[in-house]
């Protein structure tokens, strides 16, 4: 890890990153007193390698903050990542080397080159190097404020920690027998059960009990509150006045100008459009599982968020899955051990992709817990990778893959780390059974992780994979969701460590024909939260209610009401990185849908010459051209919602056809 080794304690931390900005300073300095003819070789490489260090720099501070075990140490990770986007915020608007980029003599570039530099010219004037002197000092200011709020906002979100304590294992009923193992009542008969991923899912999927359900949910749903309320309001007052600074209306412009779908108003269309395809089939899922629930309650007048499925796998749905088509979700984790499903993952990528993961024994890492992988394609070495899937205090919350280090051509091989809590603590991670819905989120971090792999090695950096469009981002991570639920990969790996049986042929069978249940209240979902962060940041952050706002277009978009008592914003993480763009998703999974067109033809996912052809058409440019253009090419033509309509009108069937993979 060069002068950044994961040891390092904070103050050597601080005292390193100190000489890499200041060296970083020296750098630009130069360049801007130099009086040479900006060309490639005097003023974009040495530029670009400058910024490729202190983008470095911050996201080794970022990694930090969200992973380290030492609190010490996650601070000064913060501090360093906000050092880091200080500098890069300055540069940003630094007039002379903004002017010197638009004289850069190009003639004798290549389309990446041009391309890059086009990035790097409206990247500044978007920060406002073409604003007068005194508009940049002020500019600078409330980007600085910006990312420290939103750190903060995370920040929160990982230290408060909610949970609740139950009369003993009979409260848990209905749940796995190995998480009943790994959660013994104290001296008191008292069970605690917190709010992360590995108690809360299977606790919302299976517990019997309905207010056990209640009260975990209701935790889970006023995670960070009321402490990031105020967080909330002052991000998005800071972003207001960034984008009106700019001369923009609201952030959302601002926000959405440089993304696929170029402007609010076609988030908007795309929302809309999405609401009237899923809006009838979403209340059917939600009325089918009410049904299930009058079999339990016969005078039960409603669906209550803690019956059906909201974050993940829910209760009635499930019963559903079990009763009507034979799946119990208890049953899939008996054949998902994660070391298992692990090894199944990298099989599947030397096989589609011809990479080999040799585990890095000696590297070194930030946790016991984390493993290290070297990756190689054929005698190509693309890079390091990271597992850290086990939850701690202090630890990032969500599930994520983040950047260790970003490649660049003749420089460094990219690294990057799966952050995601899958795994229960109390279990030894090999053994550690997975719930499948985790296992579809294993697969769709790891394909952020493939991308950042395999387009790791580009001359610039600003056409590395960190730099495509952000509403493109989601689609090569949607799509590898897909081989997690083709019963021909799960068969390669899912298998029962206590009984050596593999999972069954049926059994496969009827989880693809129940994976169509509850589809478009999922989808739908999801168009509610890209609906809410659109409308937070389209609004004067004055006006606007950050609980109010969050329930008007939740109701808008989503056919039932969260209770008054909850406060879901105060947990909506995308609401700092994403900002106003939470409609990647849904408009990912659009193309994701499309994508996997040439896989369906050919009858399978394994199919290699479709596998390379996607992987050197979508993932190994990384932004070496805009994203349309890589679709055109691995399409043949330009996306459209086809593919995805057909898929979201599919309904549950106990014989599913090769369309519903």
């Amino acid at each position: 890890m060069g002068r950044f080794p994961f040891d390092l304690t904070a103050s050597e931390l601080h005292a390193r990153s100190e000489a890499v900005l200041a060296e970083a300073a020296d750098g630009l300095r130069s360049l801007e007193a130099s009086g040479a003819r900006p060309t490639v070789e005097s003023l974009l490489e040495p530029l670009d390698r400058v910024l490729a260090r202190v983008q470095n720099l911050s996201v080794h501070g970022s990694l930090l903050f969200g992973v380290h075990p030492d609190a010490e140490v996650r601070a000064a990770g913060r501090e360093v990542s906000e050092a880091a986007e200080r500098f890069l915020n300055q540069y940003r608007l630094n007039g002379a080397l903004y002017a010197a980029l638009g004289r850069l003599d190009l003639s004798g570039a290549d389309a990446p080159t041009a391309f890059a530099v086009r990035k790097m010219r409206r990247e500044m004037r978007r920060a406002g190097a073409e604003t007068d002197a005194e508009t940049r000092t002020r500019l600078l200011t409330v980007s600085n404020s910006i990312d420290r709020t939103s750190n903060q906002f995370m920040e929160n979100l990982a230290h408060f920690e909610r949970s609740i304590e139950v009369d003993g294992p009979e409260a848990l009923r209905g749940l796995p027998t190995d998480f009943l193992a790994t959660h013994p009542p104290d001296a008191r008969g008292r069970v605690r059960v917190t709010t992360r991923y590995p108690d809360f899912r299977p606790v919302m999927a299976y517990c019997d009990d309905a207010n056990v359900r209640r009260a975990l949910l209701h935790e889970f749903m006023n995670r960070a509150h009321p402490e990031n309320v105020p967080v909330l309001r002052e991000l998005l007052a800071l972003r207001a006045e960034f984008a009106r600074t700019l001369g923009y209306p609201h952030y959302a412009a601002f926000a959405l100008e440089d993304k696929m779908i170029g402007t609010p108003g076609a988030a908007h269309e795309l929302l809309d459009r999405l609401r009237g395809l899923l809006w009838d089939p979403a209340r059917r899922d939600l009325e089918r599982y009410l049904e299930r629930k009058r079999r339990d309650q016969p005078g039960a007048t409603a669906l209550d968020p803690w019956d059906g499925e909201l974050f993940g796998s829910g209760y009635y749905d499930g019963k559903i899955r079990n009763e009507e088509f034979g799946v119990d979700a208890r049953v899939l984790r008996d054949y998902l051990p994660y070391g298992r499903v692990r090894d199944g993952l990298l099989g599947l990528c030397r096989d589609l992709f011809g990479l080999s993961f040799t585990r890095a024994a000696s590297a070194a890492v930030w946790h016991p817990s984390v493993e290290a992988y070297d990756v190689r394609q054929g005698d190509r070495p693309l890079g390091r990778c990271y597992f850290d899937l086990v939850p701690r205090e202090g630890k990032f919350t969500h599930a994520a893959c983040f950047a260790v280090r970003e490649g660049v051509a003749g420089i460094q091989y990219p690294q990057a780390s799966l952050v995601c809590n899958f795994l229960d603590p109390n279990v030894a991670p090999e053994e550690a059974r997975m719930e499948w819905r985790d296992v579809v989120t294993f697969f769709h971090e790891f394909g952020h992780l493939l991308h950042a792999l395999l387009s790791g090695q580009p001359r610039w950096r600003y056409n590395g994979q960190a730099q495509v469009e952000w509403d493109f981002i989601e689609a090569p991570s949607q799509l590898f969701e897909e081989w997690a639920r083709d019963p021909a990969t799960l068969a390669t790996f899912a298998r029962n460590p206590d009984t050596g049986a593999g999972i069954p042929t049926d059994l496969l069978e009827r989880l693809r024909g129940a994976e169509a249940l509850g589809r478009p209240s999922r989808l739908l979902r999801q168009v509610a939260l890209s609906a809410i962060s659109l409308d937070y940041y389209e609004h004067d952050p004055p006006g606007v209610d950050p609980a109010v706002s969050y329930r008007s277009e939740w109701d808008r978009y989503y056919p039932w009401r969260f209770p008054d008592d909850y406060h879901p914003e105060s947990s909506f993480g995308h609401l700092t990185g994403y900002s106003a763009f939470y409609y990647t998703y849904v408009w990912s999974v659009v193309i994701a849908r499309d994508l996997l067109s040439p896989f369906l033809e050919k009858g399978t996912l394994t199919d290699p010459g479709v596998a390379a052809r996607y992987a050197s058409e979508i993932l190994a440019p990384g932004s070496s051209r805009p994203a349309a253009e890589l679709i055109r090419a691995y399409l043949g033509r330009d996306f459209t919602f086809d593919a995805f309509d057909r898929w979201s009108r599919e309904t549950p069937s106990t014989t599913p056809g090769r369309g519903s993979v």
